[in-house]
């Protein structure tokens, strides 16, 4: 087994699951119920974050160390780190924990609050042969990664346009859709175009995270992305694939759905839809795989690029009013990513 390092012990490190949930939605929860990893040491610098964490998961994990720095837990590398802290920590904890070299990172996200960090952080992490996955959760439901599979595999022809819904913050909330877009649709972003609304007011350095109201992604491989906000039937965090013979509509939340070219509903159990898990615990199980010498797991290295180049882009379009091509020349922009302060 693989030993895990968690540097952070805030929402998604810890507390948006107990050690009773079937389905915990976060780190620590995703790794019990892990048979390929197993945590080893917990990091924060506040007190009450330990005490917390104790109270919760202390009795779920006996036997780990606790330290008050990233520093600390990093003098005995775990195989694989999980950085977690909050959103303006992340470049330079990020930097600390590639010098000490462990095998794989998990971020959370947004990766970074500008490009030009991502570019430093990437090339720091590809010197060491270091994969980082970044943590857009809602890809790992196992129904989805199913769906994304059948896609691949022709169930609906061509794919043509992938819709998804979820607006607000650019990079904090929007970003989870902007990924499952190009779940179905590619890895390939190329030009964006978007409208939306200037955010709140920013911490100094920073400039404030725009929200999204809609979003037109031109992807290289000719799909068609548009991302429209929560204003869909079902709400937010989903998206409809539309293919050539037929249409998918694949989300957290809501069950999983496909029709043929004439709208009759496609009878997904007779193709082996998966039961639920917890969606941390299928990526750490991809990146204990990756390590055992599998594929990278999703969201590594190009693919969490790709996510982030397009977030950025939409900020600059929205700034600009233009279309922007991607990679974007504007590499400095700090956007202070509100959803990440929490």
């Amino acid at each position: 087994m693989y030993s895990v390092g968690v540097i952070g012990l805030g929402g998604m490190a810890a507390m948006y699951g107990k050690p009773a949930e079937k389905t915990p939605y976060c780190h620590v929860g995703g790794i019990r119920q892990s048979s390929r990893v197993r945590l080893t040491a917990v990091a924060d610098t506040l007190p009450l974050a330990h005490a917390v964490f104790r109270e919760r998961w202390g009795a779920a994990f006996p036997d780990i160390a606790y330290h008050d720095s990233a520093a600390a837990l990093l003098e005995d590398t775990p195989d694989i780190v999980a950085v977690c802290v909050q959103g303006p920590q992340h470049y330079d904890v990020m930097l600390q924990v590639i010098a000490a070299g462990p095998r794989a990172i998990f971020l959370e996200k947004p990766p970074t609050y500008s490009l030009a960090e991502m570019d430093a952080m990437v090339a720091a992490a590809r010197a060491q042969h270091i994969p980082i996955t970044v943590s857009y959760p809602r890809h790992w439901v196992p129904h989805i990664l199913r769906l994304q599979q059948l896609v691949r595999e022709g169930l609906i022809g061509t794919v043509k346009t992938v819709v998804g819904y979820a607006g607000h913050a650019f990079l904090s909330s929007a970003s989870h859709v902007t990924d499952l877009i190009c779940q179905f649709a590619g890895y390939c972003p190329a030009t964006v175009f978007a409208r939306g609304r200037t955010g709140a007011e920013a911490p100094a350095g920073y400039e404030p995270e725009p929200y999204l109201d809609s979003m037109m992604i031109d992807f290289a491989n000719g799909v068609q992305g548009m991302q429209v906000g929560s204003d869909g039937e079902y709400g937010g965090f989903y998206c409809d694939i539309l293919g050539a013979e037929g249409m998918v509509r694949a989300g957290m939340y809501l069950p999983p759905a496909a029709f043929d070219k004439d709208k009759h509903p496609i009878d997904l159990r007779a193709l082996g839809m998966p039961k639920p898990a917890c969606v941390f615990t299928v990526a750490y199980d991809q990146i204990a795989a990756h390590l055992d010498g599998g594929p990278p797991p999703d969201c590594t290295n190009d693919a969490f690029i790709a996510v982030h180049e397009a977030g950025f882009a939409g900020i600059e379009s929205v700034l600009s009013g233009l279309p922007v091509r991607i990679p974007n020349t504007h590499r400095t922009r700090r956007i202070a990513a509100i959803g990440s302060l929490n």
